[in-house]
């Protein structure tokens, strides 16, 4: 056996004492709280959307062919 053997086993012995193996198993079903989030999001659409919404619209209503350009460049 060689030197660098047991001061391997000395460091992986002394990582296992300061690191315990960790418990994998969930101590619950996390699945309805996630499904509860979910159902509790309310989905709200900010101002500056309705802002832009309102300006493309007032733009395509004073200048209409610039629906002509944009529907050219899709």
């Amino acid at each position: 056996m060689k030197m660098g053997d047991h001061d391997d086993r000395q460091i992986r012995d002394a990582l296992k004492h300061a690191f315990p193996p960790v418990n994998s198993e969930l101590a619950r079903d996390l699945w309805p709280d996630v499904l509860r989030r979910l159902d509790a999001r309310s989905v709200g659409i900010p101002w500056y959307d309705w802002a832009l919404v309102g300006l493309s619209a007032v733009v395509f209503l004073a200048f209409p062919r610039l629906v002509l350009l944009f529907a050219y460049h899709l």
